[in-house]
């Protein structure tokens, strides 16, 4: 004997390792890719998400039944959905897709022992394998449906009345297409909703919605719209790129279409050749020619019209020759159904013989399920008292346990009322220290500071020989004094929008600007000076208040406003040089024996028809360099 040829055994081994390490991880890499698959196939649509559906199916089929049946389905309604004629973004080259998923469903229905469902599934996955010609998948379709005819013919299966009854109806299809329909209906009115508020990109996402919804029906023309219209409404968000996107897109698609309806005017104006002419004419036109040899001319003559560059001629041929292609595919598809259907209906009266014969075991097997029906009963009512009893006690504990919460919820109320009472009267409070402004300007602040740059028009009042009249009165009267004479001059000025920031005793300063403005502070405050000097003299001469005489000072410019003091003890106030030249203004009234003396500044932003018409002086301000102009009145 020989030496064994060890060269040869280690390269054999060699490639068997080789190829391991070749096909293993590719798998695993495949089979890792399937849960990731699984979760991103809900936004692919259209002939891609056809495929994504026949890879999980198939990768569920020996793993988990009930999945890889859903998916199944999944895969069968939409290439039922997709593979129409009207679908022109489909090629049709790609029907194998169609009938794996006919044929996966029904290899799956069949282990599940839905017989008659996976005989019509196998059926038409058959059909379109044979007419593709695709024999892998024609050949696996018949050995599963000579399995389910062997069982048929062992007497081993049988036909339930509801799918005899209603299997031709398709009641599933109809359903999945009409919530399509709907589906779609709901985007195109949710985003002209959006559309007419205004919210266009809203109304984009939406349209988007539509447009892949459209991809699964093969609605061409409804997708170009739908492009365009998304076109229009980017230009108006100033998104120009994405526009000229979508109606690049939508362009395309329209000027295919035109190039092929030119190429077909332009095939039937045109002259050719005499020969030729004629070969064409009696190849098409002639009726004793069959659909075959029609098929194959065209075809011919799409070829040499290339060959020959002349392209338009080519195309229209090309697409002739898929038009009548695809119609050749529909009548022989027609033909089997037609034939399949009369098949089934003999297998149906076959079926209905064999229930007749099973009638009398048929009984026996019903009295045994009364009794496994009964016993079932019994257990079921046994399961629902002790339910019932569960039930009864933890509802007795919830309900104790609600008891407690309304107890708390009660108190809680009664809390919040009362917190509500003291909020108001404290707010209430804070508006009589101060102006109804500042009062809302320190609640919504709260304990922030409140300092903030302003222009103001500032006001000081002095009620003349207070000292002496205090003299002669009683605490309580001088304080009943205080408010008779204080109370329609604090009224005046609220009126004006003022806001009274220190009662001095003997007269008060306010401001009209802060911490609100309302446009015409210095208008209003000399509106309120007017006021409250014919008040006093109304009031006087009718003798409702001691004839007396006040002094006013006006005087306008910008102030610090804000809280002052610390954290036990603030107050609001108003800072900065108009506040002194004011209170000085309101001292050269006992000098020029008048009641009102107003500065220039606000001279300047007084109405022009209530501008007084006494002329300026230039006096001297203690604390300030140069001197004033002032107007003073009686």
């Amino acid at each position: 004997m020989g030496r064994p040829n060890w060269v040869g055994y280690q390269w054999c081994v060699g490639l068997v390792l080789c190829w391991i390490l070749a096909v293993c991880p590719k798998a695993n890499a495949q089979e890792a890719d399937i849960p990731q698959l699984e979760k991103d196939y809900k936004n692919l649509f259209g002939l891609e998400k056809l495929k994504a559906l026949n890879k999980i199916s198939a990768y569920y089929y020996d793993r988990s039944a009930k999945k890889a049946q859903k998916y199944a389905r999944q895969a069968v309604t939409l290439s039922e959905n997709i593979f129409v004629e009207s679908n022109s973004i489909i090629d049709f080259k790609e029907r194998h897709e169609q009938a794996f998923a006919y044929i996966m469903l029904g290899k799956i229905l069949f282990d599940r022992k839905v017989y008659f469902d996976a005989q019509d599934n196998l059926q038409a996955g058959k059909v379109l394998s044979d007419s593709i010609e695709h024999v892998a998948y024609a050949n696996e379709a018949a050995y599963y449906l000579q399995k389910i005819q062997d069982l048929i013919d062992a007497g081993k299966i049988k036909e339930s009345f509801f799918s005899k009854t209603f299997g031709d109806l398709k009641v599933g299809e109809a359903i999945n297409s009409t919530s399509k329909d709907l589906t779609i209906q709901t985007e195109i009115k949710l985003g002209k909703s959006r559309e007419k508020k205004g919210d266009y990109q809203g109304a984009i996402d939406h349209y988007e919605k539509v447009i892949n919804l459209l991809r699964n029906k093969g609605d061409a023309e409804g997708i170009k719209a739908y492009q365009i219209k998304i076109a229009v409404l980017l230009d108006s968000l100033n998104d120009h790129v994405q526009a000229q996107k979508f109606l690049n897109e939508a362009l395309t698609a329209i000027s295919s279409d035109t190039t092929e309806e030119m190429a077909m005017e332009k095939l039937e104006t045109k002259s050719y050749p005499t020969d030729r002419q004629t070969a064409e004419q009696d190849s098409i036109n002639t009726a004793l020619i069959a659909d075959q040899n029609k098929l194959k001319t065209f075809k011919q003559l799409a070829d040499e019209y290339a060959l020959e560059k002349d392209f338009e001629k080519s195309l229209a041929y090309e697409k002739r020759y898929h038009e009548l292609a695809r119609k050749m595919e529909t009548d022989s598809l027609r033909t089997v159904a037609e034939s399949s259907r009369a098949e089934r209906d003999i297998l149906l009266l076959k079926q209905q013989k064999r229930i007749a014969d099973l009638n009398v075991n048929e009984i026996e097997k019903e009295k045994e399920r009364q009794v496994k029906y009964r016993n079932i009963l019994m257990l079921v009512a046994f399961l629902i008292l002790s339910s019932t009893v569960v039930v009864y006690k933890s509802y007795s504990a919830k309900k104790k346990e609600h008891k407690k919460l309304t107890i708390t919820h009660q108190d809680l109320q009664k809390t919040k009322g009362k917190l509500e009472d003291a909020e108001q009267k404290i707010v209430q409070m804070l508006k009589q220290q101060v102006s109804g402004d500042i009062a809302q300007e320190l609640i919504q602040q709260g304990t922030q500071d409140l300092q903030s740059r302003c222009f103001v028009c500032v006001m000081f009042l002095d009620i003349r020989n207070f000292t002496a009249t205090a003299e002669k009165l009683s605490p309580e009267e001088l304080i009943a004094y205080q408010n008779e004479m204080f109370g329609f001059m604090i009224d005046a000025v609220q009126e004006h929008h003022g806001n009274i920031n220190q009662l001095l005793g003997d007269g008060f300063m306010a401001t009209f600007g802060a911490p609100v403005s309302h446009g015409n502070d210095c208008e209003n405050a000399y509106q309120a000076s007017l006021q409250i000097l014919e008040e006093l003299k109304v009031r006087g001469e009718a003798g409702i208040i001691p004839k007396i005489k006040i002094g006013i000072g006006l005087h306008a410019g910008f102030v610090v406003t804000g809280n002052v003091g610390n954290e036990s003890r603030k107050q609001y106030s108003v800072t900065g040089n108009p506040v002194i030249l004011a209170s000085r203004l309101e001292q050269m009234n006992k000098t020029y024996k008048t009641q009102l003396v107003l500065s220039e500044e606000v001279h300047e932003r007084l109405a022009p028809n209530s501008q007084p018409s006494a002329s300026f002086r230039s006096v001297q301000v203690k604390g300030r360099t140069e001197p004033i102009n002032i107007m003073a009145f009686e």
